[in-house]
Formats: C-alpha cells, structure tokens, sequence
C-alpha cells in the first residue's frame, strides 16, 4: 500500500490544503482498488474527470476492450454499419479510431445484425436506428439526472472527495441491475459516451456543472406542401429515409440526434467544428431539387441546461429560430459559434430580428469545414 508520503511526493495530496477534502481517503481507497499512483496522477491531470471518476470509469469500461477491427469481426455488421447502427461516436480518453468496446458488446451488436435475416437492411438499420438514439437517451439522461441531483450539491456543499468517489462509483451500478438487464452493453456504453460529453462541454473547473454545447436546427424547406400530396405509405418512407440518413451523417460527424420534429432533425455535439460538418453532409445529403425540397440550417454556441437527455435555454431556442431566417441550402451560425469553429470558414450575413430576442442577431454563413 502506498504511503502518504508517497502521494505527496506525486504531487497528489498536501497534507495543508487538502486536509478537510476527503483526499487522503479517497487516495487509499483507489490504492486498495489496486490503482498505481501513476494512473492516479493522469486522472488527476484532467479537469472535469480526476481522482473521483477514476473507479467509477474502470467500472463502466467492464474487462478488457476490443480494437475496433477485433469488435467490428466480432459483431458481423460491415465497418459502415457497426458505429452508425447504434449512434457511438467515439470517446476522448480511448485511443484514436477506437470505440471502446468489450467482448460483450461485440455479441450485443452481432444480435442486433440479425434483424436484416428478418426484415430488408433499411428496415432493420432502422430498428438499430431507435434502439440506439433510445439507449443514447436514457444514458444522457442518467447521467444529467446524477450531475444536477446529486454530484452538483456535493460538490457545491464542500462535500469530500471521497464519498462523491463512492457516490459516482455506487451510480454506475444502475447499469448492471435489472434497469438495463436486456441492453446492458449498449447502456454501458452510451452511458461512458454521456459521461465523456459532459466532461468536454464544461466551461472550466469553476464551472464545472455549466456546459457549452453546439446547437444544431436543419428543416426542409417545401415538405409541407409535398407532404399534403404524399399517401401514407410515401409520407412514411419519405420520413423514414430522412430520419435514417440524418441519424448516420451526424453521427458520422461526431454529434449526436437529440431529436426528430416532423422535417426538421436537433442534434449537438460538444465540439463546434463536428456540428458545422453535420449540418454541412445534412445540407448535401437532402436536397431533392426535382420536387422543390431543400434543406436549410442553423447553429449556435454557448450554455445549455441538460435534462432528461434533451436540451434546452435560450441557445437552443435561438437555433431553433434562426433556421427559419435561413435561406435554402443555407447553414446560418451566431458570432460565438463562428468564433468556436477554427477549422470552418464562414462569411458575415448582417443582423436578423429572431423571435424572442429583443436584439438584432448577428449571423454567418457557413462556407465550409
């Protein structure tokens, strides 16, 4: 068992400022978990993550993880399939180009690739579709709930360090018992990607429970009046397609669909450049100039609240509407969210009066990125 003095000469503890915190038991307690100090010492070197995920992390991750080659073998759906069928986008802290999967997730998928022996491949991607933007759900939500209702007044109330480790670690548990019995690997996953989200989207340490997200709002201009004329069955099929290409191009660009609104899909993602790419392959992937349908879009940057795995305050609400100031093909963005994307390109649009706003808005048109 390491020593006290040991944690302090690794720069983990000070027997001064952390006295009171809760940090010389949560030390001993990750040393008995058998921690080393040097994986001690990474967590502690990221902001929002640190000394109190580091058990609750090993917990969600399972036993030992797949290469994305090893897990899309393991699964038999095609490289193309494998991600987009159940929306993973990939995870900060696992190694480039992996998704972090476990054998037992690679068998959850492989059962999942049984739906096309049923049904045509649309079909069954489909049901991948819902189960994944379902599960993705559910786990955002879990997580939001854990963030607002217990981990935000601990923290805020000076609590130790220790017991919000045990808290957190205690909380993962969720994803072993019976709440996630049928969908356990998804859960588990989706739950790691939900947790990754909320660690990248804070402000800073000081703010540690206040997140930034980019905001993204694409509609189709002219589906109501084509609509009127489609039979359910064409309606149907119509919106299918939308639904599902939309879900594979976002994902793809490494956001995530928060929701569908009719012709109109939400999605966000915590880096401003992944929803600039969204919106830009939603742009290019719906056009159906022959019958006068066309997409248009919108995005904003800035704080959002998160609950029930959907988002809401005034970001939201202002991408919302700016797409209506949009003109078709159109990406309309915020100053902050022209700031926020280095690796896009966009060109000043003046001012719109949006709805609800007092102000004048002033917005970009996105060029490319």
């Amino acid at each position: 068992m390491a020593s006290v003095e040991e944690f302090e000469a690794a720069g983990l503890y000070d027997a001064v400022v952390d006295a009171d915190s809760g940090r010389l038991d949560l030390l001993e307690w990750l040393d008995g978990q058998g921690f080393t100090i040097v994986e001690m010492q990474q967590a502690h070197s990221v902001v929002a993550v640190g000394l109190v995920s580091l058990a609750t992390d090993r917990r969600l991750r399972g036993g030992e993880l797949l290469t994305r080659r090893e897990a899309i073998e393991l699964s038999g759906l095609s490289p193309d399939d494998f991600a987009a069928a159940i929306g993973i986008v990939a995870i900060d802290r696992f190694p480039d180009g992996e998704f972090g999967f476990s054998t037992d997730d690679a068998a959850i998928l492989a059962a999942l690739g049984l739906f096309p022996a049923m049904f045509s491949r649309d079909a069954a991607m489909a049901i991948m579709r819902v189960i994944g933007s379902s599960v993705a759900r559910i786990a955002e939500a879990l997580v939001s709930v854990f963030l607002q209702d217990i981990e935000s007044r601990h923290v805020n109330a000076g609590g130790s360090e220790f017991v919000q480790a045990q808290q957190s670690h205690e909380a993962v548990g969720l994803t072993e018992s019976g709440l996630g019995a049928q969908l356990n690997s998804i859960l588990r996953r989706h739950t790691m990607q939900a947790i990754d989200w909320t660690r990248r989207a804070p402000i800073g340490f000081e703010q540690r429970f206040d997140y930034r997200y980019a905001v993204g709002f694409v509609d189709l201009v002219g589906f109501t009046p084509i609509s009127a004329k489609m039979s359910p069955q064409e309606l149907g099929d119509f919106l299918g397609d939308f639904e599902g290409r939309a879900h594979d191009v976002v994902t793809a660009a490494g956001a995530r669909v928060v929701k569908f609104i009719g012709d109109e899909v939400m999605f966000v993602s915590t880096d401003p450049d992944a929803a600039c790419r969204a919106a830009s392959a939603l742009m290019s992937g719906f056009e159906l100039a022959g019958d006068h349908v066309v997409p248009r879009g919108a995005l904003a940057y800035g704080n959002v609240l998160l609950r029930g795995g959907d988002y809401y305050g005034s970001i939201v609400n202002l991408a919302s509407r700016l797409v209506d100031k949009a003109m078709p093909q159109e990406i309309l963005v915020t100053d902050e969210m022209a700031s926020a994307a280095t690796q896009c390109q966009f060109t000043s649009s003046g001012q719109r009066m949006v709805k609800g706003f007092s102000k004048p808005v002033s917005v970009n048109s996105f060029l490319n990125g």
